[in-house]
């Protein structure tokens, strides 16, 4: 089996893994209590894709519009955001060119350079994954790129929704964190060796998004293979974690939720979570 590069794991953030459970697809969701309680609704984003393959519809738009309160998986117009992660992402004891390696080190920094355009020896004191993020930019082939979590805040800001986060940069990186460091090493090496084809799946990757169909998204990521404890610590342990918040959130005002598109399905997703906890997850044609 062809293991999928992490890169495409922090580029989207990312896709469903099982099989849902749901009849009709799509990536918006309704979410309805029962009990006259105006809807909430969940939607599931592509982190990183060209500007032009992604748009907001007068339906999906109508749907932000609805609600009390815009939650993404961090909240996303906080100032000190990027600072906070940059500063979280650095290393502490030792350098990436320690890391990396002597012997492997000059091979790598040259390719990184050329495919980033930036000294590989700026980022020494970062951990693997923010060369990865650098990379990410990289792998998708358009002039414009946009994140759709950041176009669909900005109509949450259009009409003064308070915008929340669903956890913390200090939760996300630890979840990044539970990947051992010799395995953050190997997948940059992988992914710079091999970029052609990172640039290739990533290419196809965004193809299967853009069906909007769960099955299909999980028939590929199926195929591409990720290892099972990664998974855990990226999808299961954080959905697990957000639902409560969620609900939460759910019980006074109702709220559009945006996330990476595979934390939806399968029996450890957000909507057969949500569905446990008595709620109604009926999918929506925008």
């Amino acid at each position: 089996m062809k293991r999928i590069p992490v890169l495409l794991c922090l580029a989207l953030f990312c896709l469903s893994f099982q099989k849902t459970h749901a009849q009709t697809s799509s990536l918006l969701w309704e979410i309805s209590s029962g009990n006259n309680h105006p809807s909430s609704y969940l939607f599931g984003t592509f982190h990183l894709m060209c500007k032009d393959q992604f748009t907001i519809s007068t339906i999906l738009e109508d749907k932000i519009r609805s609600v009390k309160q815009f939650y993404g998986e961090l909240k996303m117009d906080d100032p000190n955001l990027q600072q906070e992660m940059m500063s979280k992402m650095q290393l502490r004891d030792q350098t990436l060119q320690d890391l990396i390696g002597a012997e492997a080190y000059p091979e790598i920094r040259q390719k990184f350079e050329t495919l980033t355009h930036m000294p590989l020896l700026a980022f020494d004191h970062f951990k693997p994954f923010f060369c990865l993020s650098l990379l990410a930019l990289q792998s998708v082939n358009c002039q414009q790129i946009t994140q759709p979590e950041t176009e669909l805040m900005g109509i949450a800001g259009k009409y003064q929704i308070p915008i929340k986060g669903l956890e913390t940069v200090e939760d996300q990186l630890s979840a990044l964190d539970k990947e051992p460091m010799a395995d953050q090493i190997q997948s940059l090496k992988r992914t710079v060796l091999n970029f052609d084809s990172v640039k290739t799946m990533m290419h196809t990757l965004t193809q299967v998004y853009l069906k909007r169909n769960i099955d299909t998204l999980y028939r590929f990521m199926q195929d591409s293979g990720l290892s099972e404890d990664f998974e855990t610590v990226l999808l299961k342990n954080r959905n697990e974690n957000w639902i409560p918040v969620m609900v939460q959130a759910m019980k006074t005002e109702n709220c559009f939720f945006a996330v990476g598109a595979g934390h939806l399905g399968g029996k450890d997703g957000l909507i057969q979570l949500l569905r446990t906890k008595g709620y109604r997850v009926t999918p929506v044609k925008y």
